[in-house]
C-alpha cells in the first residue's frame, strides 16, 4: 500500500514541478513581450527587464500551481488506463477512489503550500515589481477615486466627494449629511472643496442648510470655510485601492475591508469581493484535481496530446465560471464569498457526483 502511495505521489509530484516550470516560464515571457513596448519607450537597460521578469517569477509560479496540477492529474491517469495499470490495479482490489486518494492527499498539501508561498513570497515580490516598474518607466501610481461616499463609524454623517486627489489629500464637489441621536437629518452642508489637515477635513465655500425634525428647512447660510473636528474619516478610505487588496499584507487588507464596510457599502463589495478571490484561490489546485480525476477518459494512444486538450477545455471552463462569478459577486448580484466559490461548488458538485457513481 505505501509503495503504490509512494509511486502516484512521486509521479504526480514530478509531472507537477516539470508542469509548473514550463508554464511559469510561458507567463514570464508574456510579462516580457506584452511590456515590451513600454520598456523600449522608456529605454531599459537588460539588467533592469531582468529583475523586473525576475520579481514576476513567485507570482507566475502562483499562478501556473494550478493548471500544472489540473494537466499531471489528467495526464498520470490517462497513462495508467493507457498502460492497463488500471486495470491491473483494479483486479488486485484498489478502486479507483483507493487510487486518487494520495493525489487529493497531496492536493491538500499544495493548497497549504501556495497560500504559504502566495502571502509569503509571490505577493511581496509583485509589490516590489510594480514600485520597480513605476520608477523605471517614469509612472505615477494614483489613489485618485471619483463617486465615493463615506459613513462615520458611529453613523453621525455621511460624507459625499465627486473626486478625491492624492496630491494634498483634497476632495471636491463634496455633499455632506449630518444626522442627529435619532438618525435623522439635521443639516446638510455643500461644499466646494475640502482638505485633510492632518486631524479631519475642512469645507471650503460651503452653503449650510439647517433642517427640523419636520424636515422643514429653518436657515441657510453661506461660509468660505466649515471646520468640524467630527470629520475624521482618514483620506485612505477614499483611495482607489482595487489594485491594492490583492497585493497588501493580507492582515492589512482584512482590517480595511472591515473598516470601508462601516463607511461605503459600495466599495466594500468590490474589495471583499477581491479579498475573497485572494484567500480562496489558494484552494484551485484541490479543486482542479477533483475536476480532473472525476472527468477522465481511457485514452489508449495520444495520450499527451489528448491530456492537454483535456486540461485546457477544463481549464477555460473553470476559469470562465470564476471571472462570470466575480464580476456577479462586484455587482452585489451574490455574496462577495461566493465569487471565487461558487464555480468551486458547482464543479465539485458535478465531479462528486460522477466519482460516486463511477463503477471502478
Amino acid at each position: 500500500m505505501k509503495k503504490l502511495d509512494r509511486y502516484i505521489g512521486g509521479s504526480v509530484i514530478r509531472l507537477i514541478i516539470i508542469s509548473s516550470l514550463l508554464i511559469t516560464l510561458v507567463l514570464a515571457l508574456f510579462d516580457i513581450f506584452s511590456n515590451l513596448e513600454q520598456y523600449i519607450s522608456a529605454n531599459l537597460n537588460y539588467l533592469d527587464i531582468g529583475m523586473l521578469t525576475l520579481l514576476f517569477i513567485p507570482q507566475a509560479l502562483n499562478l501556473a500551481l494550478g493548471p500544472a496540477t489540473l494537466f499531471s492529474t489528467t495526464y498520470f491517469l490517462s497513462m495508467l488506463h493507457a498502460n492497463n495499470e488500471m486495470i491491473i490495479l483494479s483486479n488486485i482490489g484498489h478502486s479507483f477512489r483507493r487510487i486518487i486518494r494520495p493525489i487529493f492527499i497531496l492536493g491538500i498539501f499544495l493548497v497549504a503550500f501556495q497560500f504559504a508561498f502566495s502571502e509569503k513570497v509571490a505577493i511581496p515580490t509583485l509589490r516590489e515589481k510594480q514600485i520597480l516598474a513605476d520608477q523605471k518607466l517614469g509612472r505615477l501610481s494614483s489613489y485618485d477615486s471619483r463617486d465615493v461616499t463615506l459613513q462615520s463609524p458611529d453613523g453621525n454623517y455621511i460624507l459625499h466627494a465627486k473626486r478625491y486627489r492624492e496630491e494634498g489629500s483634497s476632495i471636491s464637489s463634496v455633499l455632506l449629511i449630518i444626522l442627529d441621536d435619532n438618525n435623522r437629518l439635521a443639516s446638510r452642508i455643500d461644499a466646494a472643496s475640502g482638505h485633510y489637515n492632518g486631524e479631519y477635513w475642512v469645507l471650503k465655500d460651503i452653503q449650510r442648510y439647517l433642517i427640523d425634525s419636520n424636515n422643514n428647512l429653518l436657515l441657510v447660510e453661506k461660509s468660505e470655510e466649515y471646520n468640524n473636528p467630527m470629520l475624521t474619516v482618514e483620506p485612505a478610505l477614499f483611495r482607489n485601492l482595487t489594485a491594492d487588496i490583492s497585493t497588501m499584507e493580507l492582515e492589512g487588507a482584512l482590517r480595511y475591508v472591515q473598516v470601508i464596510k462601516k463607511m461605503n457599502a459600495t466599495q466594500y463589495i468590490v474589495y471583499a469581493t477581491d479579498l475573497a478571490s485572494r484567500i480562496w484561490s489558494n484552494l484551485t489546485p484541490l479543486i482542479l484535481i477533483f475536476i480532473s480525476s472525476a472527468t477522465l477518459f481511457a485514452w489508449r494512444k495520444n495520450v499527451l496530446i489528448l491530456s492537454i486538450l483535456s486540461s485546457l477545455s477544463i481549464a477555460v471552463i473553470y476559469f470562465v465560471f470564476d471571472m462570470v462569478s466575480m464580476i456577479f459577486a462586484k455587482q452585489g448580484i451574490i455574496s462577495p464569498n461566493m465569487g471565487p466559490l461558487l464555480p468551486m461548488i458547482v464543479l465539485s458538485g458535478l465531479s462528486l457526483i460522477i466519482l460516486i457513481f463511477r463503477r471502478t
